[in-house]
C-alpha cells in the first residue's frame, strides 16, 4: 500500500512539473532519484524495466533525422514544389502537406525545424503572414507522427511493446490501422486552415521568377534516402528476422556513415549529426518514464485504474474505445505524450486482459487521440513548441490564443474525423 501510494503520489508530481514547463531532464533526475531513495526500485531494475531497444531507435532517428536536414532533403523537395505550382492556395497547401509526409519518416520537432525556413522564404516572398503557415506545417507535422511506427516516440514505444512492425501501422489484422486514422484527417484538415486562414489569396497567380533555387547535393539526398528505406524494410520484416528494433536503425546508420566517409570523405556530416541528433536529455527522460510506468504496474496501481474504469464505464469495447481517445486527446493537449503514453499503456493492458479483447483495438484509439489532441494548445506537442519558439526568434509574438484560433478549424475537422476512422474501422 505505501508504494501505491507512493509512486502515484510520484506520477501526479511528474505530470505537474511537465506542465508547469520544468525541462524534462531535470524531472527525470527527480524521478529516477526518488524511485531509487524509496526502494521503489532497485538498480537491477534499470535492466528489467527500460525497454532500452526502443530508446536505441529513438536514437538513431533523432541522428538520422539530422543527416535528412544536413543533405537538404526537405529544401530540395520544396524548390520542386515551388517552381511547379502557380496557384497560391495550391502552393501553400502543398508545402504544408509535404511538411506532414515528410514527418512520417523525422520526429516531428525535427521535421518542423527542417521546414521553418521554407516557411519564412514563402512567406517573405509571397507577403503572407508566417505564424499561419508554420503552424499549419507544426499541425500537419504532429498529426503524421503517429501515421508509422518511425514518426513519433509514442509511436515507437508502442511498436516496442507489442512487437509490431512497420506494416502493422499501415494494415493489422487485414484492417487499415494508423496510417490512414491520421494521414487522411490531415489531408483534409490541411485543405481547411489554407481555405479558413488565406482565403483573401483566392485566385492570386504564383510568380515564378521570386522563387529561389535551392542548391542541395544530390548524390547526398539519394543515398539518404536509399538507406532510410533500407531501415524501412528490415522494420517490415523485423518480425520475420527476429532483429531488435535498434539493429535497424544501426544498419542505416552505420551504412550512410560508410558511405559518407569512403565515397566523399566527409567527416564533417557525421560529427555534425552525431553532435546535434545525439542529446542526453530525451534517452534520459525515457528511462526515468519507463521506471515510472512500470512502477504503476509493479504496484497495482494501473490494476486499481482498470478496476474503476470497468465499475463505472462497463465492459463494453466501443465505450471504452470512445472514452480512451476522448482520455489521451485531453491529457495530450496539455501534457508531453510520452508520459501519456507509458502510463496508459499497461492500464489498456489490464482491461483488454478482463474483457478478452485484442489490446491493440484499445492502442489505436489511444495513439490517435494523442495525436488529434495534441494541435489544440502549442505545449500538446513538440512540433507546436518549436514552431511557436522560431516564430518568437524572428519576431512574430504568438500567444497562447493566437495560436488556438490558427489552429481551430484543422483540429476539429481533425479530431472529427480521426474518431469517425477509428470508431468504424475499429470498435463496430
Amino acid at each position: 500500500m505505501y508504494y501505491q501510494v507512493a509512486v502515484t503520489v510520484l506520477f501526479i508530481m511528474t505530470v505537474v512539473l511537465i506542465t508547469l514547463g520544468v525541462e524534462r531532464h531535470i524531472v527525470a533526475v527527480i524521478v529516477i532519484a526518488v524511485l531509487l531513495a524509496t526502494r521503489a526500485i532497485l538498480f537491477e531494475d534499470l535492466v528489467t524495466l527500460v525497454d532500452w531497444d526502443v530508446i536505441g531507435l529513438i536514437m538513431c532517428m533523432s541522428i538520422y533525422s539530422i543527416i535528412l536536414e544536413i543533405s537538404g532533403f526537405a529544401k530540395w523537395i520544396t524548390y520542386k514544389m515551388m517552381s511547379r505550382t502557380k496557384n497560391t492556395l495550391l502552393l501553400l497547401y502543398i508545402s504544408i502537406l509535404i511538411c506532414g509526409i515528410v514527418s512520417l519518416i523525422l520526429e516531428n520537432s525535427i521535421t518542423v525545424l527542417i521546414f521553418a525556413p521554407i516557411a519564412f522564404e514563402i512567406a517573405t516572398t509571397l507577403g503572407l503572414d508566417v505564424r499561419k503557415l508554420l503552424v499549419g506545417m507544426a499541425l500537419a507535422a504532429g498529426m503524421s507522427g503517429s501515421a508509422t511506427m518511425i514518426g513519433d516516440p509514442p509511436a515507437i514505444i508502442i511498436a516496442g511493446h507489442y512487437n509490431l512492425a512497420f506494416t502493422d501501422f499501415i494494415i493489422y489484422k487485414s484492417k487499415p490501422s494508423m496510417f490512414f486514422i491520421t494521414l487522411i484527417p490531415m489531408i483534409i484538415a490541411i485543405a481547411l486552415h489554407v481555405l479558413y486562414n488565406f482565403k483573401y489569396l483566392k485566385g492570386r497567380r504564383l510568380d515564378v521568377n521570386k522563387i529561389v533555387n535551392y542548391n542541395v547535393d544530390k548524390e547526398f539526398i539519394l543515398e539518404t534516402t536509399i538507406f532510410l528505406f533500407i531501415k524501412i524494410i528490415l522494420l517490415s520484416l523485423r518480425k520475420e528476422l527476429k532483429i531488435p528494433l535498434v539493429v535497424t536503425g544501426l544498419v542505416a546508420l552505420i551504412g550512410l556513415y560508410l558511405t559518407r566517409l569512403v565515397l566523399h570523405r566527409d567527416f564533417d556530416c557525421i560529427k555534425k549529426s552525431i553532435r546535434e541528433g545525439f542529446n542526453y536529455k530525451l534517452p534520459l527522460f525515457l528511462v526515468a518514464i519507463f521506471l515510472l510506468s512500470n512502477s504503476l504496474k509493479k504496484y497495482g496501481v494501473t490494476d486499481v485504474i482498470a478496476d474503476y474504469v470497468m465499475r463505472n464505464i462497463g465492459v463494453n469495447v466501443v465505450t471504452l474505445g470512445l472514452i480512451l481517445f476522448a482520455i489521451s486527446a485531453t491529457l495530450s493537449a496539455f501534457i508531453e505524450n510520452i508520459p501519456v503514453t507509458l502510463t496508459l499503456l499497461p492500464i489498456i493492458d489490464s482491461i483488454a486482459t478482463r474483457i478478452g479483447v485484442d489490446p491493440i483495438i484499445l492502442v489505436w484509439g489511444v495513439l490517435s487521440g494523442l495525436t488529434a489532441g495534441g494541435g489544440y494548445t502549442y505545449i500538446g506537442s513538440g512540433a507546436n513548441i518549436v514552431a511557436v519558439h522560431m516564430l518568437d526568434n524572428r519576431g512574430f509574438k504568438t500567444t497562447f490564443i493566437d495560436f488556438a484560433k490558427i489552429a481551430l478549424l484543422f483540429n476539429i475537422s481533425n479530431t472529427i474525423l480521426a474518431l469517425i476512422l477509428y470508431t468504424s474501422i475499429w470498435l463496430l
